[in-house]
This record gives structure tokens, C-alpha cells and sequence, in this order.
């Protein structure tokens, strides 16, 4: 027969003690207790005693077939340094944690709902990387996922590059807005790996050989865009504020940029004098396929771009000709050119600042642009004019252009 267990208190120099067998302690260890007084001791002791003759009461009860579960289940935890009833809690916190969370298509739908008045471009990505997750994982519950269910739900694999790294910034912050309201824990994105990206930061911009060819090319081919090309190279927009203008937004007065811009902020940009000239001699319209015409006038000029063949058929060209490597356009050309050849022509960084848009400060500027041009091929950038035009009275104009 067991040695029934007994509650005596005990004095010692820190209180009276009242030992605590594993199996009535709450972390399945031994435990001691410490009362101030003997009387203190004794209630303690009086009500661990009457628990105590509970359980082994309800002990006797137990079914055999759950005593054998739970002998089987302690040796299997028994590895790990666990007791059964800690596998119990984590069991039932892991069931609650389930039951308070919902499936990933359900989150992802109410998250989306949330991201209404963000801006066109942000809420693409998102929709994006929604697609994608809802395709690999929208049936789970989001309380259940892992770190690797997630990276490969996010198709983060063994990928790189700035596409890679718009899903892992969009699925961050759905994630994070899912642990707000208690569906996930934040931490488990924390333990997704981010996308490498290239280590190279350094900006590419139109050389003026490049920046005149284009102006040119287009002359020749898409007169109607010419107005388009020259807004791009002298007023240093971004793609995404150029495609949002319209016909009234554009004169050799000024070019109004609403407040659905990257900065979130509705700007005035005053065109410099050489713009001013391109504006007057060609009036800014809208050109409804620019996107199409933009790849056919970069084809034409000869960078390496795709082109529609329902719009645009590429002329023959000859087998020296193909061999010829054709450069990659570079990433916001014309933008970037016309950021250098306006900082190294002299523009203070401070009116720049607001002039180009800028959400950063002027150090980002110095790193990227200062430097980049000699202050010669800044002048003769915005010394290039349309055909039988002056030049702005500050420049000495270098070549024109039809």
C-alpha cells in the first residue's frame, strides 16, 4: 500500500515550511512553501491534506485504459524532460490559441478591407502577395503556420530581387496586422528569411548621347510623345506620377502632381527653362498607349526591350546587327538622369529637395547623384532643345535637336 503523504510544517529560520510532492505542484516539481506563522502553516497544510484525499480518491476511478495512456505518454516525454501535465498545457494552450484565430483566407480578406485608401501601387502589392498566399495556404488556420510554411507560401525559396522583396515586405506586414488581433504571434515572421537583394546601390542615369537619341527617336517615329519624353528627362518625375497625369496637369507654367504620390503629397513642379522650351514648341497631351509606344521608342534607340507585336513590328535588322549586345534600360532612367545633371549643374540640395519629390534628406542625394556628371555635361543636358529653338539665355547650347 502507498506511504500516505503528510503535510507537516516545519520551522525553520525563513517561516514555517510545508513540503510539496510532484504530483501536487502545479509544475509537476517539488516545491516548498513558506508561511509566516505555524498557524498559517497548519490551514495550509489542513486544506493540502483534505486535496490530497480527493485525488487519490478520484485516482481510484481511473479507467485502465487511461492509466495506460498516460504511462505511455510519460515515457514519450520522458526524452524531453517533460511531465505529462506540462504536455497537457501546451496541448490546450495550442487548441485555444486555434480556436481563437481563423483561416488564412479569412484574415487575408478582412486585411485587404483594412488597406482600403493606401495607395494604387502599395495596394497591388498587396494583392499580390494575397493571391499568392491564399493559393498555397488559405485553408489553414493562421495560428498553426510555421516560419518554412510561410517562406514557401510566400514563394521566398531560394529567390531574390526586388520582387522577392515586395511579397516578404507585404506578407511582414499582413503578419503583423494578423498578431494585433490575436490570430498569430508576430514573432513567427520574424523567423522568415528575407530575399537576398543585389549589393550593388548605385544608380544608373542616360548618358547625354542616350538622352538625346531618345529625344530624337522619338521625333522620328512617335512625334506625339516627344512632349512626354520631355517632361520625363527635365522634370524628373517618377513612372508611377507620370502615368497619373493628365493634359490639363501639364504647361510650360507648371506641372501639378496630386497627392496620390509616393510621399502621399500633392507638389508643384516649376519647369526649368529648357523644359519650358520642349513644352512650347511640342504641347503636352496625354498619349493614351504610352506604356506601348514608351517600349517601341526604347526598342528604336536600342536597349534591349520587348515590344508588343500587336502594336509595334521591330524593322529587319542585319546579322552584325543582331549580334550586337543591346543595353538593359535602367531602372527609373529618367528620373535618375535628371537628378544628377540638376545637382552637379549647381541646384542647391535643399530646393532640390522639394523640387524632386524627395521623402528622404539631402544626404541620400549627395550618395547617389553628387559627383556622378561634371558640371560641363550638366550644362549641355539642359542645353539639349528642340530644333529652331533658342537655348535657355543661361546655357550655351551644345546640339540641337528635330
Amino acid at each position: 500500500m502507498a506511504k500516505r503523504t503528510k503535510f507537516t510544517p516545519i520551522e525553520t529560520p525563513k517561516g514555517w515550511r510545508v513540503n510539496l510532492p510532484p504530483c501536487f505542484t502545479l509544475t509537476g516539481k517539488r516545491e516548498r512553501h513558506f508561511y509566516p506563522t505555524k498557524t498559517k502553516a497548519l490551514e495550509a497544510a489542513k486544506l493540502l491534506k483534505q486535496s490530497a484525499a480527493e485525488f487519490g480518491h478520484q485516482s481510484q476511478a481511473i479507467r485502465p485504459s487511461l492509466a495506460e495512456d498516460a504511462t505511455a505518454a510519460a515515457a514519450m516525454l520522458e526524452p524531453w524532460g517533460m511531465s505529462l501535465l506540462e504536455a497537457a498545457r501546451m496541448a490546450a494552450s495550442f487548441r485555444e490559441r486555434e480556436a481563437a484565430s481563423c483561416t488564412v483566407k479569412d484574415a487575408l480578406a478582412a486585411w485587404i478591407v483594412s488597406c482600403e485608401g493606401l495607395r494604387k501601387p502599395t495596394l497591388a502589392t498587396y494583392g499580390n502577395t494575397t493571391r499568392r498566399l491564399e493559393a498555397a495556404l488559405g485553408d489553414r488556420i493562421l495560428s498553426t503556420l510555421e516560419a518554412s510554411e510561410i517562406q514557401e507560401g510566400l514563394g521566398l525559396v531560394g529567390t531574390s530581387g526586388a520582387a522577392a522583396a515586395n511579397h516578404h515586405r507585404a506578407g511582414r506586414a499582413f503578419f503583423r496586422w494578423a498578431a494585433k488581433r490575436g490570430w498569430c504571434k508576430v514573432e513567427i515572421f520574424e523567423r522568415v528569411e528575407t530575399p537576398r537583394t543585389s549589393k550593388s546601390t548605385e544608380v544608373k542615369f542616360l548618358t547625354l548621347d542616350e538622352c538625346r537619341k531618345l529625344l530624337s527617336t522619338a521625333g522620328e517615329s512617335f512625334p506625339q510623345a516627344v512632349a512626354s519624353y520631355a517632361v520625363l528627362l527635365f522634370a524628373g518625375l517618377r513612372p508611377s506620377e507620370f502615368d497619373r497625369l493628365r493634359t490639363e496637369d501639364v504647361s510650360p507654367d507648371g506641372i501639378e502632381i496630386n497627392a496620390d504620390s509616393k510621399i502621399g503629397k500633392r507638389r508643384h513642379v516649376t519647369p526649368c527653362e529648357t523644359l519650358r522650351a520642349w513644352l512650347t514648341a511640342h504641347p503636352f497631351e496625354r498619349v493614351s498607349n504610352f506604356r506601348r509606344t514608351h517600349q517601341a521608342v526604347r526598342y528604336l534607340a536600342g536597349w534591349d526591350v520587348w515590344t508588343d507585336p500587336d502594336f509595334f513590328t521591330p524593322p529587319p535588322v542585319s546579322e552584325d546587327e543582331k549580334k550586337q549586345l543591346r543595353p538593359k534600360w535602367p531602372t527609373d532612367a529618367t528620373r535618375h538622369s535628371f537628378a544628377t545633371y540638376s545637382i552637379n549643374k549647381g541646384v542647391t540640395l535643399d530646393h532640390f529637395l522639394w523640387e524632386f519629390g524627395h521623402s528622404g534628406n539631402t544626404r541620400t542625394l549627395k550618395t547617389h547623384y553628387l559627383g556622378r556628371a561634371s558640371k560641363k555635361q550638366a550644362l549641355e543636358f539642359f542645353a539639349i532643345v528642340p530644333e529652331g529653338v533658342a537655348a535657355p539665355a543661361t546655357i550655351q547650347p551644345v546640339e540641337s535637336i528635330a
